[in-house]
């Protein structure tokens, strides 16, 4: 049985609906500054693309090219913090490389987020500095979020990543290089992610915990890392919060609850993406929602709303 295009018609419609009220919602007002400020743009993404890709197909072989580019990009623009981020990230994936100025740069710019602390969390850890350790994390529990700019990243880079063949090695019976390119950017961005929070895990983990002082800081921790901007930091954040709380209390309870919701929202939106047909028109769409939305869960919530999918299991 063939779908009606007039199907198709009306819920590309509410989709466009749903962008329009989130930008009215979400999106700050337009102080681009004309062209000149666009051309600017689209250059730093460019350069920060390339050196992405170039670091997520090989970064044994290409981390020093990858590290030139976003040189590049944070010279250009260094008052973006998701690409003083991304280059922070790089720096830390590659051997040599010394992140703590880039730290620094990114502390000035986002000081609530407790993201710039997970490098000299690793280090102090890996050190072997108990009190060092401590300081770190006193540092993390004030934090107001642990953002990594996905949103905002996804949004920029694929575009420019659509234009390189090295993001779009994978074969397709119609050409997809947008969506190929969107999926090469959640790829090596959840790896450069996944390893930045590692050692907030384990210095937060079921054994240390057991202290006091480590326990209220975790706590704090936790509540932090449930107002990021990903799936994996607000994961993470409950994972955490799950580790403090009494087993079968109420609180344990709420938290398992909001565990399930998670993973079903973010596996349900991923199945939602998966399902469509006109691939290329759908990423073009779920970009602008990724422009307009601060948070990759509240990109998840959008896909459900447009699929007609409950918010919860």
């Amino acid at each position: 049985m063939k779908a009606d295009p007039r199907n198709h018609r009306a819920r590309w419609g509410a989709l466009a609906v749903l962008l329009l009220l989130s930008a009215c919602a979400s999106s700050p007002p337009d102080r681009s500054g004309g062209n000149t400020a666009r051309n600017d743009a689209s250059d730093v993404d460019e350069l920060a693309a390339s050196a992405l890709a170039l670091w997520g197909t090989n970064a044994s072989a290409n981390g020093s090219q990858a590290l030139q580019q976003i040189r590049k990009a944070a010279k250009a623009a260094p008052e973006r913090r998701d690409i003083q981020w991304l280059h922070l990230r790089l720096c830390s994936e590659v051997p040599g490389c010394e992140p703590q100025p880039i730290e620094t740069e990114l502390r000035k710019l986002d000081p609530a987020n407790g993201s710039v602390w997970l490098g000299p969390l690793a280090r102090v850890r890996q050190q072997g500095d108990t009190r060092a350790e401590e300081q770190v994390l006193e540092a993390m529990s004030r934090a107001t979020n642990f953002n990594v700019y996905w949103t905002t990243l996804i949004a920029r880079l694929g575009p420019p990543l659509s234009h390189m063949p090295v993001a779009n090695t994978i074969a397709q019976p119609v050409p997809t290089p947008l969506t190929n390119a969107v999926n090469s950017a959640v790829r090596w961005l959840s790896a450069l992610s996944v390893s930045a929070f590692k050692p907030v895990s384990a210095a937060c983990d079921q054994q240390q915990v057991r202290e006091p002082e480590r326990r209220v800081r975790c706590e704090k921790i936790a509540q932090a890392l449930q107002r990021s901007d990903t799936v994996l930091a607000e994961g993470l954040g409950l994972g955490i919060a799950q580790r403090l709380a009494v087993p079968e209390s109420a609180t344990a309870l709420q938290i398992s609850e909001k565990i399930d919701t998670l993973r079903y929202q973010n596996q349900e939106s991923g199945a939602v993406i998966a399902a469509q047909v006109e691939k290329e028109k759908f990423t073009q769409e779920l970009l602008e929602l990724n422009r307009k939305l601060g948070r990759e869960q509240d990109v998840a919530r959008a896909i459900l709303r447009w699929a007609g999918k409950p918010l919860a299991p």
